[in-house]
């Protein structure tokens, strides 16, 4: 369900502004950073998570009204996940799309990554298996040419594929390096 709305609120966006297609100029690394996360719900366990991220430019962005820009993105991460007195590796890949306004300065994004959990099973939480889906809604603020900082709420669950699917909400920070 949250997927789905994240999505449509998205292409609502894109049929608004009535994008005209740009050219392939930004597909290079756009950041790097560290993120960190609190459990946004009450659970069983509490969680938190570490990761550092990258995020590299794809080919397809739109030029909206002065200032402002619609692009789209791939983000990978790797880090730590930990609940119930336990840690497991996350890592992450997927699409996002990045709404820049204010001359760049301040960023919505939103987005959906498939994840790979090292272990499924955290003290009294079974998040199903190894295989899970993060969609997330965020907003960043650049601090400068290079540093930025940001907020995001992420959910991460498997999609019912297997018998066992809690979700997990997320409360992230984020601090980013500008290429």
């Amino acid at each position: 369900m949250r997927f789905k709305t994240i999505w449509l609120i998205l292409l609502l966006l894109l049929s608004i502004f009535s994008p005209q297609p740009g050219s392939a100029e930004e597909t290079d690394w756009i950041a790097v950073g560290l993120r960190a996360g609190l459990s946004a719900t009450h659970r069983n366990e509490d969680f938190k998570q570490y990761e550092v991220f990258a995020t590299y430019g794809l080919p397809w962005s739109w030029g909206l009204a002065p200032g402002w820009f619609l692009s789209t993105r791939i983000h990978l991460s790797a880090g730590a996940l930990r609940g119930g007195g336990e840690t497991g590796f996350i890592g992450s890949v997927g699409p996002s799309i990045e709404l820049s306004m204010v001359r760049g300065l301040i960023l919505l994004d939103g987005g959906i990554s498939a994840a790979l959990l090292s272990k499924h099973e955290f003290g009294q939480e079974d998040f199903g298996g190894p295989i899970q889906f993060v969609s997330h809604m965020g907003i960043s603020f650049k601090l400068g040419a290079n540093l930025g900082v940001g907020y995001r709420f992420q959910h991460m669950s498997n999609a019912s594929i297997y018998n066992q699917n809690p979700g997990l909400e997320l409360h992230v920070l984020e601090l980013s390096y500008f290429f």
